[in-house]
């Protein structure tokens, strides 16, 4: 497209033409169309590609203003209006956006970015501008508007937006002197299904029972997803004689439920707890405490109960903290907030990076980084390790996938090694994605490993079956005999942290981690010292024939998408 020259000399004006003249070539690989209109005959020159971009059968079909502002709706031709007719001086670059209806009446989004040419008066006489499509940008944008209200997997209320809304009924029953009810529905053990059937068929699940949930409800109720398995309902205008038969009549509405998965139809059933709202009721956050109380009153009666909270309930502290990280925990699972961090295992003697163990990691809803201490011991408890053990199983054999050539260890819990159901699910992962396995060292704590020694001697067997390498964790802290690990058949003991720490100045230590690393030998194992953390320990560990090194030392725990630029340089430096 050739430029008309310009109306004005103005230096500045001839500026703008010969950089538009260089944009319309760089944009033109971004499906951006430079357009060039004259006001005073209202003719629009296009550039090249605009047909294909507008999806428009000829260029004379908008070759002029007026013709242009036919595709538009009523909202763009004010905005084209307002180019052609506003005279101000101080409104000479644009950027608007509006819709334009083209072939076949698709309708897309246009970005339009220009300059206003004067003449010597101030009157606007030409338009030079920038088309882009911007659809998948504004679907993008109102997608984020939608998250902000509404749940993505459910398609009712989000957890903020429930509690604002129960914030509001509850101003509204005090000021009125009304009543209402707030419940919490939870799906019954939907750790087992995620567990049995893996979490893309859990969300199918949450996704098929929030309906009928809802179809149960008045028009006038509110529902919301506050939780990974969990649902508020907020009524209003319920009685407290009303509102333990309203729960009831939610838990029959999925009684006889059935929902059609791609892992095939499954059962599900709903408990929930419920809290009178009076005009002497607290505030939300101990409105959603009573219903959380009474809900786990509830689930420990069985399946598909009903409970109200009393305020009369002692609520054990205990109890309620643990209640509170479970559901924290499977938050975190439904949510994808499971993650890993890789720490480097280096060779001792030339510190060359052998491989990473893979450390779990929880995302808090604040986006808060939570430390494997602060949440397994408790998952462990409350009977959540074995979905974390899946969810981490899960995690690096994508890793694995995208990184051809790395080696990576994971840590598996005493429960996912020994019990029957756990053991065939986390085996038959790996069996699905055996290519991988090669490439996957598998921990097994010695603690657990001896708590039932035959389970854990067929599980380590079965690993080593599928290709896996298989190491004993924590090694020295329980004592465990040379014969058991004999039995076990590993390829690897990786020292317990408490005999590294202070190496140096610990001479009991030094000579316990000198015999064990004798005897592994012995056995034809390799050794793993953990929680190096000077030149020294390093040292000295190598000194005495450990294998591998692995700590501080040669690298913190790196998160996914980092842990490929491991300072190999930096270790190099620290051989020096």
């Amino acid at each position: 497209m050739a430029f008309p020259s310009p109306v004005s000399d103005s230096f500045s004006d001839n500026i703008v033409l010969r950089e538009l003249e260089r944009l319309r070539i760089a944009l033109s690989a971004d499906h951006a169309i430079v357009y060039d209109w004259s006001l005073a005959d209202d003719a629009i020159v296009w550039d090249d590609q605009v047909l294909s971009v507008l999806n428009v059968e000829s260029q004379d079909r908008i070759s002029s203003g007026a013709k242009f502002k036919a595709f538009l709706n009523s909202d763009g031709i004010a905005l084209r209006d307002n180019l052609e007719g506003n005279p101000s001086t101080d409104f000479i670059s644009f950027h608007i956006e509006y819709k334009f209806r083209g072939g076949s009446d698709e309708t897309c989004w246009l970005e339009d970015i220009g300059r206003r040419l004067l003449d010597e008066d101030g009157n606007p006489v030409r338009v030079i501008g920038i088309l882009r499509v911007i659809t998948d940008r504004k679907a993008r944008e109102e997608h984020f508007s939608y998250l902000a209200s509404y749940d993505e997997l459910t398609g009712h209320l989000n957890r903020a937006r429930l509690l604002e809304r129960l914030g509001h009924t509850i101003q509204l029953v005090a000021a009125q002197r009304g009543c209402g009810t707030y419940m919490v529905a939870a799906i019954d053990d939907l750790a087992g299904i995620n567990a049995d059937y893996g979490f893309d068929v859990a969300d199918e699940v949450i996704a098929g029972i929030g309906e009928p949930v809802r179809n149960a409800l008045n028009a006038a109720d509110q529902i919301g997803r506050t939780a990974g398995n969990k649902f508020g309902i907020i009524v209003a205008d319920c009685t407290k004689q009303g509102m333990l038969p309203l729960a009831q009549s939610l838990v029959d509405a999925v009684h006889d439920l059935v929902i059609e998965t791609t892992g095939g139809p499954i059962p599900v059933s709903i408990s929930i707890g419920c809290v009178e709202l009076t005009e002497n009721t607290g505030d939300s956050q101990e409105v959603i405490t009573g219903a959380e109380d009474a809900l786990d009153k509830a689930k420990r009666l069985g399946r598909g109960r009903v409970e109200a909270f009393s305020r009369s309930h002692e609520i054990e502290s205990i109890r309620r903290s643990n209640a509170i990280i479970a559901d924290r925990i499977v938050s975190a699972l439904n949510g994808r907030r499971i993650c890993l961090a890789h720490q480097p295992i280096v060779c001792a003697r030339t510190h060359a990076i052998r491989g990473y163990e893979s450390l779990i990691r929880m995302i808090d809803e604040d986006g808060e980084i939570v430390q494997a201490g602060s949440f397994v011991p408790q998952a462990e408890q409350l009977g959540l390790i074995r979905l974390l053990d899946r969810r981490v199983l899960e995690l690096v054999t994508d890793v694995l996938r995208e990184n051809p050539g790395v080696h990576l260890s994971l840590n598996v819990s005493g429960i996912t090694a020994t019990e029957t159901l756990c053991v065939e699910g986390y085996l038959a992962y790996i069996e699905s994605n055996r290519e991988f396995a090669s490439r996957m060292t598998i921990e097994l704590t010695e603690t657990s490993a001896i708590r039932d020694m035959a389970e854990s001697v067929r599980f380590v067997s079965r690993l080593r079956e599928l290709g896996c390498r298989v190491a004993i964790d924590d090694f020295g802290a329980g004592y465990t005999s040379f014969r058991n690990l004999q039995d076990l058949v590993v390829d690897c003991v990786k020292i317990d942290g408490s005999f590294i720490r202070g190496l140096a100045d610990n001479e009991d230590n030094q000579l316990f981690v000198r015999t064990l690393v004798d005897l592994a030998r012995n056995f034809g194992l390799e050794t793993v010292a953990e929680y190096v953390n000077s030149r020294q320990e390093a040292d000295m560990l190598r000194d005495y024939g450990v294998d591998y090194l692995q700590g501080f030392y040669f690298g913190e725990p790196l998160f996914e998408l980092e842990f490929q630029m491991a300072p190999t340089e930096v270790l190099s430096k620290k051989m020096a």
